[in-house]
């Protein structure tokens, strides 16, 4: 019995030692691991723009930008790659350099020149090329915005991300055709075929100024009579404005010489007008300032 009573003894104080041994349940003594910090998003690198805008006989379509490494000193450039189509029909250009990038109020305007593609574009043809600007560490890719041309002129401003902003200067197309009579007789008379709004002059790579736009009117010239004298001339053509004011051709723009033989007829005239942007209201086009055969050009 004592022998019995020394056992279970015994077997007790082992069995509460060995439950003394036993690691706690959820980690036991060992340091928990300390909680993994949130890592910030990596910067955006590259971002597709896919936007055009009209500019000095250009249309640009941009593709894709990057923030790349700079051509020197160790810092970040943006390149901005983009398809230039010359619209002119007879002179090669090369696309402005007149841009710069902005991201907020900063604005990057030094050029990389070693990434700059702006090579001469033949008439009528597109090719690809690329602007480049040195950065800094507050550019952001998705913040920024592209601005074209000298602030005396009508500038192009192309956000990176999002529609908002976005100043195409696309040209718009005016739904006017009709008669312009150089007198009351009617024998003679110009015929517009098309009007269009516009901020640049596509042949010789014109840009409006600031606060200004184009009205063009291709026209073509018929003559019915026996007269041997009908040219249409620029200083000829006038252009009344909504508020009564009238205006001459500008000069940098307006193709108006074009003859129409006795009992002919001729194309390929083009009336142009600089006008306060945007244009807005009905204009009347003139001959020798013969009001009764203008033609109303009503802008909306």
């Amino acid at each position: 019995m004592r022998k019995l009573l020394r056992l279970l003894v015994v077997s007790t104080a082992t069995g509460l030692a060995l439950a003394g041994c036993v690691t706690p349940s959820g980690g036991g003594g060992g340091t928990d691991p300390a909680p993994s910090e949130s890592q910030a998003p990596a910067a955006v690198t590259e971002i597709q723009i896919n936007k055009s805008y009209w500019y000095a006989g250009f249309k640009v379509t941009l593709g894709t930008a990057r923030v790349v490494d700079a051509s020197a000193g160790g810092g970040k450039s943006v390149t901005i790659e983009g398809v230039f189509q010359n619209l002119s029909t007879e002179y090669e250009r090369e696309p402005t350099e007149d841009a710069l990038v902005t991201v907020g109020d900063r604005s990057y305007a030094a050029v990389d020149r070693p990434l700059l593609d702006l090579a001469e574009v033949p008439a009528q043809r597109s090719q690809h090329g690329t602007y480049a600007f040195e950065v800094d560490e507050h550019f952001v890719l998705p913040e920024a915005v592209l601005i074209v041309g000298k602030p005396a002129n009508r500038q192009a401003t192309i956000p990176f991300s999002g529609p908002d902003g976005l100043v195409a200067l696309e040209p718009e197309p005016v739904p006017v055709t009709g008669k312009v009579l150089a007198s009351k007789s009617g024998g003679v008379f110009m015929t517009v075929s098309a009007v269009e709004v516009r901020s640049d002059e596509p042949y010789l790579h014109g840009q409006a100024p600031a606060g200004q736009e184009f009205l063009r009117l291709t026209f073509s010239a018929t003559n019915n009579t026996d007269a041997g004298f009908a040219w249409v001339f620029d200083r000829d053509l006038h252009l009344k404005m909504p508020d009564g004011t009238s205006l001459g051709t500008a000069d940098n723009c307006s193709r108006a010489q074009i003859y129409p033989p006795p009992h002919g007829k001729v194309d390929g005239g083009l009336a142009c007008f600089l006008v306060p942007a945007p244009a807005n209201g009905t204009y009347l086009l003139s001959w020798f300032r013969y009001e009764k055969g203008g033609l109303r050009v009503p802008v909306h």
